[in-house]
């Protein structure tokens, strides 16, 4: 009988089963196999405000955080918006080789007693005032006092049958290329680039995260697209579109095919139940701008644990009642904050159709010409306590005053909306 049982080791489920380790008997089952799970290749930023919920982690080692992240380039075919976070005397964060990290939470986990199992898929769930009950694939059946479900995009059939909503679902693409650390160095000084355009995708940006020695790239695909033809539109534009290619130039790809996949957002309206949480991408916690989950997938791992463990040392019943303090805190800290901006932003930008291209430009241009703007933005990938969304509509009133004025004409009703997202 285990305290915990946490089905999913990704960034959400690994920081959790991290956490909870060290005051609960923790079983954290991951269905891909050991192997398989250290081949993935996660190259993110890490910015500060990931930081402060979790706090116990060595920052300095360049395995886990390769490099300092320092300058964002927000481009579009017009502009570069670069924000250099040293215009204001700190860096935005890191760069992580997030499978590293990932494998060293899981280690830590263990470290603290927890039990680790590969290779193992979860098919059904029974549950009953004592206890919850999973079944896997190989005929296995682990009993626990809670369950947290941390499956991105991948269990929402196991969500499902225990009452939970799930979030809205796309399909992603990144790939890696390599290059070694003086050539990716002469090629940008950024390490990480942001570019919306219409064409490439209505539902999230292209991006490049530069790490050392290797970078990630790729998008949120088209609702309407296949896998094969976000593959193929990711080859043509490393091959053939001009704004990215001084930033690529002469990189290679490496063994690894692209990398597609489910990415989910848009929070569900519960995240707990009787005897169960879900934790990050399960739950729709990755921002809807900027498709960033980890996040997202700390936030609601700390959180929980906070909560959790004063109600396993008083015996409870982790009744949906006792748990609703983590749906608060997370509405608190994450969903009437930094997630409504994420909301309204991705309204006005990817909802504007063929307008999207002139909006990003007033915006991008607007970077470059205003300090307050860059460190608004400097300031919220700092922290995200005490994010002001005022800020925000600040923000938009301003790239609307800079349109044209018959494109304000148009859109008037569009900016009207996003204000009250």
């Amino acid at each position: 009988m285990f305290d915990i049982i946490v089905v999913g080791a990704g960034i959400a489920g690994a920081t959790f089963a991290h956490k909870v380790s060290k005051f609960a008997k923790t079983l954290l089952i991951e269905g891909k196999d050991e192997k398989n799970k250290k081949e993935t290749l996660l190259t993110n930023i890490f910015p500060e405000h990931n930081c402060e919920f979790l706090r116990d982690i060595d920052y300095s080692d360049k395995s886990l955080f390769p490099c300092i992240h320092y300058k964002i380039n927000y481009m579009s075919h017009k502009y570069n918006g670069i924000v250099d976070s040293m215009e204001f005397g700190a860096p935005f964060g890191y760069i992580s080789y997030t499978e590293k990290l990932i494998e060293n939470l899981i280690q830590n986990c263990e470290d603290n007693g927890g039990t680790i199992v590969f290779d193992e898929k979860i098919l059904k769930i029974s549950r009953t005032s004592e206890k919850i009950e999973v079944i896997s694939n190989k005929g296995n059946t682990y009993s626990g006092k809670l369950l947290a479900i941390a499956t991105g995009s991948y269990g929402f059939d196991l969500q499902k049958s225990l009452g939970f909503e799930t979030p809205d679902s796309y399909k992603g693409v990144y790939v890696h290329l390599y290059g070694d650390e003086d050539r990716l160095k002469d090629l940008s000084d950024f390490n990480y680039l942001f570019h919306i355009n219409h064409n490439i995708s209505d539902k999230g940006p292209f991006f490049i995260n530069k790490g050392n020695d290797r970078l990630s790239t790729g998008f949120l695909g088209k609702s309407n697209e296949t896998y094969e033809e976000i593959v193929s539109k990711l080859n043509r534009i490393l091959d053939n579109y001009k704004p990215i290619q001084p930033y690529i130039a002469g990189l290679k790809k490496g063994q690894v095919k692209p990398v597609i996949g489910e990415i989910s957002k848009h929070p569900i309206t519960n995240f707990s139940q009787d005897r169960a949480i879900v934790l990050g991408e399960a739950g729709g916690l990755v921002t809807s701008f900027f498709y960033e989950g980890l996040l997202g997938g700390i936030v609601s791992a700390d959180l929980a644990s906070k909560v959790i463990e004063p109600l396993l040392k008083s015996s409870s019943n982790f009744t949906r009642s006792e748990l609703y303090d983590y749906d608060k805190e997370l509405k608190k800290k994450l969903l009437d904050t930094y997630f409504k901006n994420g909301a309204a932003s991705e309204y006005l930008f990817y909802s504007s159709g063929s307008s999207m291209k002139i909006i990003w430009e007033t915006y991008t241009k607007f970077i470059t010409e205003n300090k307050t703007i860059r460190r608004y933005v400097w300031e919220a990938i700092r922290s995200i306590e005490g994010y002001d969304v005022k800020r925000d509509r600040w923000l938009g009133e301003q790239i609307f005053k800079n349109l044209p004025f018959l494109t304000k004409i148009a859109l008037g009703p569009l900016f009207l909306k996003a204000m009250f997202k």
